[in-house]
This record gives C-alpha cells, sequence and structure tokens, in this order.
C-alpha cells in the first residue's frame, strides 16, 4: 500500500476547498474507506442525500483505492451506480472502495455506501483511466 494522495481543492477530500466534505481516507488491505455523516445541506428531498453527493463518494473512494494499492494517477472514465435504498442524512455512512482489476493502463474498481449496521445504501463499478507521465509530472506538484 502506498500513501494516498489528496488535491487541496477536491470537493470530497480537499482541507483548502470551502464547500467540501474534507474526508479523510485510510488504506484498505484491497483499496480505501472513509466515514461521513452527511448534513442536511446535502439533501435532494426532506431527509434523504442527494444522489449527486453519493455518487461523488463512491467515485473517490474507487480513485482513492487504486491510487492507494498501486500509486496510479488516474481519471474516471465510466462509473455505473445502483442506488438500492435512500441514503439518509444525519446518519453516519461507511464508504469502501477496492480494486478489481487492470488491463494496461486502465483500471476497475468497485465502492459501496453503507449505513452503520453494514446494509448497502449504493453502489458503483468504475473504470479510470491512468494519465500520461507529463501531466502526472504537472499534477503530483499539486497533489499532497
Amino acid at each position: 500500500m502506498k500513501k494516498i494522495l489528496d488535491y487541496r481543492y477536491c470537493f470530497v477530500c480537499g482541507k483548502d476547498s470551502d464547500i467540501g466534505l474534507k474526508l479523510d481516507f485510510e488504506p484498505t488491505e484491497t483499496g480505501a474507506r472513509t466515514s461521513y455523516t452527511p448534513g442536511e445541506e446535502f439533501q435532494g428531498f426532506q431527509g434523504v442525500v442527494h444522489g449527486g453527493i453519493v455518487c461523488a463518494l463512491l467515485d473517490e473512494v474507487m480513485w482513492k483505492a487504486i491510487n492507494g494499492q498501486t500509486g496510479a494517477v488516474t481519471m474516471t472514465a465510466k462509473m455505473d451506480v445502483k442506488f438500492k435504498k435512500p441514503v439518509p442524512v444525519g446518519t453516519r455512512l461507511l464508504v469502501e472502495g477496492s480494486v478489481t482489476g487492470r488491463k494496461r493502463n486502465v483500471y476497475e474498481a468497485e465502492s459501496t455506501v453503507c449505513d452503520a449496521e453494514g446494509k448497502i445504501l449504493a453502489q458503483a463499478t468504475g473504470l479510470f483511466i491512468e494519465i500520461g507521465e507529463d501531466k502526472k509530472a504537472a499534477l503530483m506538484e499539486t497533489l499532497s
């Protein structure tokens, strides 16, 4: 496992984002995880977290899983999301992602958002493309 990178203005993990979630991610044996309790400001409907916020969590933990396991810096190419149950505001969520495959510079990953009892509320699979070395070098200067 490698150190998981952060971009300081990232909406999900950036510590310098005024409107972001400022989440901390930790590596796991197969990927990465975090926990989060969404507030009312992220509602789509009363008491339910907006689907876009849920998608951002699923996407970010997959990216963190790939980066933490391989050191690769990627961009999301495709993401398939399944919303299984409404994600309630004010409830602690467990967000986990893992790397499931790699073909050359394309990584496959999966992620889940679960409630505190472990029930899956949303899940995703994704394809991530590793960026070129020239772009990676420039980007690495902005990551910590």
